[in-house]
């Protein structure tokens, strides 16, 4: 293996330690809390701290993933060729990432904009939904490395 692949695997990795961390402590640790104490300052203080980290974590996983992809589907080319399984995988995650990209923003802008005490529930699908679309992320990825998917 090549330095620029262990450098860009490291990094993924790391990037999607950070992504996928911060997404499980909000959904299993700051959600729950939130909803309890009907309290939803938790929800909106948690992800102003997470906000900067979360999305250079997530543009770093785009970035190297996307590089990672052309090393394992042997140069741009291959990327879109759907005999190669390598391919299917970079579109799915492509467009997995581009999906959970969107719902983060959609999430920032409109969710937690009208996010008040008495509503703190209708936080929790979208918390979920973009964590378990984070996990699929990870599994996905571990198609590449692994060949489970």
């Amino acid at each position: 293996m090549g330095i620029e692949k262990s450098v860009l695997i490291i990094l993924h990795i790391l990037g999607a330690s950070i992504w996928i961390g911060g997404m499980l402590i909000m959904a299993l640790g700051v959600l729950p809390k939130a909803k309890k104490a009907n309290n939803a300052s938790l929800i909106k203080d948690y992800e102003g701290s997470f906000h900067i980290l979360g999305m250079i974590a997530l543009t770093m996983q785009f970035l190297t993933g996307f590089r990672l992809a052309m090393i394992y589907a042997g140069g741009m080319k291959g990327l879109f060729d759907f005999s190669n399984h390598a391919a299917v995988l970079f579109i799915w995650k492509l467009v997995l990432i581009l999906l959970t990209m969107g719902l983060f923003v959609v999430f920032k802008k409109k969710t937690l904009s009208t996010l008040e005490n008495n509503n703190v529930s209708s936080a929790s699908s979208m918390i979920w939904i973009l964590t378990l679309i984070s996990i699929a992320l990870m599994v996905l990825g571990l198609g590449f490395s692994r060949g489970i998917v």
